[in-house]
C-alpha cells in the first residue's frame, strides 16, 4: 500500500511540474512574441524603392542612394552628385626633386604615390559592377520598365556602367509627368509646385524635402526662373494652416510693420518656422496659462510637466 501511494504521489509531483513548466513555457512564448512584434525603429538611411510616374521620389532616392554609395564605394560612389567618374590625380614628377636626390628617397615616393594612383583607379573599375547592381536593385518594376525602353539600355547592361545607367535613370524620371511632350512635363511640374500643400500630420523636415523636390522638377523643366525671397514665401504659404496659421499671421504683421526684413531664401524661411514659439494657452481653476513649445514638428521629443524627454 504504501509502495502504491508513493508511486502516485510522484506521478502527481510529475505531472504538476510538467503543467507548470508549460505555464511558463507559455509565458515565455508570450513575451517572446511581444518582444519580436516590436515595431523597428526605421532606418534613416535606407534606400527607397524608386516610383515612376508624377509622384516620383528620385530626388528621395538620390540623396539615400549618394549616401550609401560614398559610403560603400568612396570616390566611385560621387557620380551620383556629379554625373562623372573620379579620377585619382596622378603625382606630378615635377613636384619631386629627384635631382638631389641621392638616396633615391624622393623617387621611391613618386613611385609609391603612383602605385596607391592607379591602385585607387583599378579598385574603382573593379567596384563598377558592384554600384551598377546597387542601382538595379532599388528599381520599382515601373521605373525599369522605362529605363529598358531606351535604345541605350541593351549597351548599358553589356557594360555594367553605373554611371551610364544613373544617367538613364535620371533621365526618365526627372519629369514630374508621364508624358513626354514637352509642354505638359512644363505645365505638370509648375502645377505639382504652385499647388503643394504641407500634409497635417506631415512634420516641417519632411514637407521641405518634398518641397525641394518639387522645385527641382520645376527648375528642371526651364520654368521661369524664381526670386530667393519668392521660393521662401511660397514655402511659408504651403504651411499647414492648422499648425502655423498664428505664425503665418505673426510673421505678416511683423513684415507688414517693417519689424522683421522677409526670410532672404528657403533655408531662412525653413529655420524661421522651426524655431517659432507657439503659445499654448490652458485653462486653471485660478485663471490661464501659458505654455510655449518651441518645435512644432521635432520627432523624438516629449514634453510631459514642464519637463522634455529626447526618446532614444
Amino acid at each position: 500500500m504504501t509502495d502504491k501511494a508513493n508511486h502516485r504521489d510522484q506521478g502527481n509531483n510529475t505531472k504538476e511540474a510538467g503543467q507548470q513548466r508549460q505555464q511558463r513555457k507559455h509565458w515565455q512564448k508570450k513575451r517572446h512574441h511581444r518582444l519580436d512584434g516590436k515595431k523597428k525603429d526605421k532606418d534613416p538611411e535606407e534606400i527607397p524603392i524608386l516610383k515612376y510616374g508624377p509622384s516620383n521620389n528620385v530626388f528621395k532616392f538620390k540623396e539615400a542612394l549618394s549616401k550609401t554609395a560614398l559610403r560603400d564605394y568612396g570616390h566611385l560612389g560621387t557620380l551620383i552628385k556629379t554625373g562623372q567618374y573620379y579620377k585619382p590625380p596622378e603625382p606630378d614628377i615635377a613636384d619631386y626633386d629627384l635631382v638631389n636626390d641621392i638616396y633615391g628617397i624622393h623617387r621611391a615616393t613618386f613611385m609609391e604615390d603612383l602605385k596607391e594612383s592607379r591602385k585607387e583607379t583599378l579598385k574603382m573599375h573593379a567596384d563598377r559592377p558592384k554600384l551598377y547592381a546597387l542601382i538595379m536593385q532599388y528599381l520599382s518594376e515601373e521605373s525599369l520598365d522605362e529605363i529598358k525602353r531606351s535604345d541605350q539600355f541593351e549597351d548599358i547592361e553589356k557594360k555594367t556602367d553605373p554611371l551610364d545607367l544613373w544617367k538613364l535613370v535620371e533621365e526618365t524620371h526627372k519629369v514630374s509627368s508621364i508624358s513626354k511632350v514637352e509642354v505638359i512635363t512644363k505645365l505638370a511640374a509648375r502645377n505639382t509646385y504652385q499647388t503643394i500643400r504641407q500634409g497635417p500630420y506631415e512634420s516641417i523636415i519632411s514637407f521641405k524635402e518634398r518641397f525641394n523636390s518639387a522645385l527641382k522638377a520645376y527648375e528642371d523643366q526651364d520654368n521661369p526662373k524664381m526670386d530667393d525671397k519668392d521660393v521662401a514665401m511660397d514655402f511659408f504659404r504651403s504651411l499647414d494652416n492648422a499648425r502655423y496659421g498664428d505664425f503665418k499671421i505673426d510673421t505678416m504683421n511683423n513684415m507688414t510693420s517693417k519689424a522683421m526684413e522677409p526670410p532672404e531664401n528657403l533655408n531662412a524661411m525653413y529655420l524661421l518656422a522651426n524655431q517659432w514659439l507657439k503659445p499654448n494657452t490652458k485653462p486653471y481653476p485660478t485663471g490661464f496659462a501659458t505654455t510655449f513649445a518651441t518645435t512644432l514638428d521635432m520627432p523624438g521629443v516629449e514634453c510631459k510637466r514642464h519637463k522634455c524627454i529626447w526618446k532614444v
